[in-house]
């Protein structure tokens, strides 16, 4: 009698252990779904993210020098000396590839030239040549 006791209390025990060992593989699987969900979205914005870090890094090229310019003493503007040189064989590319010396008032590079014009080129450059400019 003692041994059958033992035996269905065993057996109670083990049903438990079966029942709890299933809820802990269920409560696992559930946990690793949300935290692969989590995951998954947490990829989704890091992409992002780099993706922004790379346009940014792109349009602030702190490896560039900013020149100062004064044209025609009418604009004053700044921009990045890559801006300037962008087109390959260009007078503006010869002119700021450092071969020359460029005459500077107050700081600025002076160019004998019409600011307005002046301005809708290096606009036009600093997009890329992708926006063009109306007169």
């Amino acid at each position: 009698m003692d041994f059958e006791m033992k035996a269905r209390e065993f057996d109670g025990i083990q049903r438990k252990i079966e029942t709890n060992h299933l809820h802990l593989e269920r409560f696992y699987i559930e946990m690793q779904k949300m935290l692969n969900e989590k995951y998954a979205s947490i990829k989704v914005e890091r992409d992002e993210w780099e993706d922004e870090k790379e346009k940014i890094k792109s349009l602030v090229k702190y490896e560039s020098e900013v020149v100062s310019l004064n044209i025609g003493g009418t604009t004053h503007l700044q921009t990045e000396k890559d801006v300037l040189t962008s087109v390959q064989g260009s007078l503006l590319q010869k002119l700021f590839s450092d071969m020359h010396d460029l005459k500077k008032v107050d700081g600025e590079v002076f160019l004998d030239r019409d600011g307005k014009t002046f301005e809708t080129l290096i606009n036009y450059l600093r997009n890329e040549r992708k926006v063009f400019p109306e007169f």
